[in-house]
């Protein structure tokens, strides 16, 4: 588990997860500091929600083994209940905003907020199906994304009853198709095309191609990251050992 750590108003505040999402990690500190800076409101206790694109995050005083105070970053947990259970392992919450972010990003569209308690409409047939899509309707009601995930090539569409659907909220992605969270803040109109847990094709609501990631370059980039992450933490270790050094040095004089 790879720990970030920032200082908010003289404060230590830590969170944990499983992959060098230094950028993601970054983005939520930075939104903390701004909420601290420019509002009234006390984020340091239990009672603390900061709902930041698609999930939410809470706070949580803790103690080390010295009794100084640090208070850790949560999220929702997906594993669990998340209308309910917090984790200290943010990794799948930074991961879907990592997700959500950049494919908002490389297709260049004004993102359409959802969070993780909105529901999408599924057609049960096509949740353990190879070849699906997700398309995004205008919003019924407060709590209802727009989404709909369906079959490709339907051969049954026009003859579905009700008792073929479910509505489910979207964090529930993750337990059938996870790249699917991918596409949850694009706009209305918005249709994405997937073989098994992989994007092949999206497009607009006028049915123009938008760009994406492939799985090959998302692969490359994130073993980037690794490597600079690791080379950053092996720099400032090296640094740490030549302090270390240096201060006995100081004392053996």
């Amino acid at each position: 588990m790879i720990t970030f750590e920032a200082k908010i108003k003289d404060r230590i505040v830590r969170m944990y997860a499983g992959y060098p999402m230094k950028n993601a990690a970054g983005a939520i500190f930075k939104t903390l500091t701004q909420i601290c800076n420019e509002t009234d409101a006390d984020i340091f206790n239990d009672k603390f929600v900061m709902n930041f694109g698609w999930s939410f995050f809470f706070m949580s005083e803790r103690k080390d083994n010295n009794g100084n105070v640090f208070y850790v970053v949560q999220s929702s947990d997906y594993k669990k209940n998340p209308m309910r259970d917090k984790t200290d392992d943010v990794t799948l919450s930074l991961l879907a905003q990592n997700m959500q972010v950049e494919t908002v990003r490389v297709a260049n569209v004004q993102p359409e907020s959802a969070t993780f308690k909105d529901t999408i409409l599924v057609l049960k047939e096509a949740m353990n199906a190879p070849d699906v899509y997700m398309n995004r309707n205008e919003a019924a009601k407060n709590g209802d994304s727009g989404w709909y995930f369906g079959l490709l090539n339907d051969p049954n569409e026009e003859n579905h009853s009700s008792d073929d659907y479910i509505k489910l909220p979207s964090c529930e992605l993750f337990k059938f198709r996870s790249e699917a969270l991918r596409v949850m803040e694009m706009p209305v109109g918005t249709l994405a095309v997937f073989h098994d847990n992989v994007m092949t094709a999206l497009v607009d609501g006028n049915d123009q191609p938008l760009k994406f990631t492939t799985e090959e370059e998302r692969k490359a980039a994130a073993e980037k990251s690794r490597a600079e992450f690791e080379a950053e933490v092996a720099a400032a270790k090296a640094r740490a050992e030549q302090a270390k050094e240096e201060k006995k040095d100081e004392e053996n004089v």
